[in-house]
């Protein structure tokens, strides 16, 4: 079944477009589809240096990006929300209380539970991390 998934974080410069990407290169045959956005954006920053490093060694061939605010649009376009925090599901339900309904956390959805770190101002080593969680949250969606 094709589904529109819609990722959101804080910048829009790592998890939400790490999720996005990876989503894209995996789901894609499957009939997914993917859009990042943000709560809290500077508008036109690309996708954070060390995120883009781990998808291009992934396989990730379109790196292009640009962090967006989440919009209703955003919102009503998917089927599913997934956002990395817990403070995010209620920043999302208190803009736009129709996406309350199909928003969950990744990790709860597809992975241990909890909320996502942010790695922005991390070391080498928490971005990896980060990245492991969100692929296998993505390859698990896929699946």
């Amino acid at each position: 079944m094709a589904m529109k998934v819609l990722f959101v974080c804080t910048g829009n410069m790592c998890r939400s477009p790490a999720a996005e990407k990876l989503l894209a290169h995996y789901g894609s045959a499957k009939g997914f589809q993917a859009r990042s956005r943000g709560l809290g954006v500077q508008p036109n920053y690309g996708l954070h240096k060390k995120m883009a490093a781990l998808l291009k060694a992934e396989g990730v061939a379109d790196l292009g990006h640009k962090a967006s605010l989440v919009t209703e649009p955003d919102v009503d376009w998917a089927d599913l929300v997934l956002v990395m925090e817990e403070g995010q599901l209620d920043a999302l339900g208190e803009l736009y209380p129709q996406s309350l309904r199909k928003t969950e956390r990744l990790l709860d959805r597809c992975g241990s539970g909890g909320d996502l770190e942010d790695p922005m101002g991390k070391s080498d080593e928490k971005f990896k991390e980060v990245f492991g969680k969100i692929k296998a949250a993505v390859e698990k969606l896929v699946s």
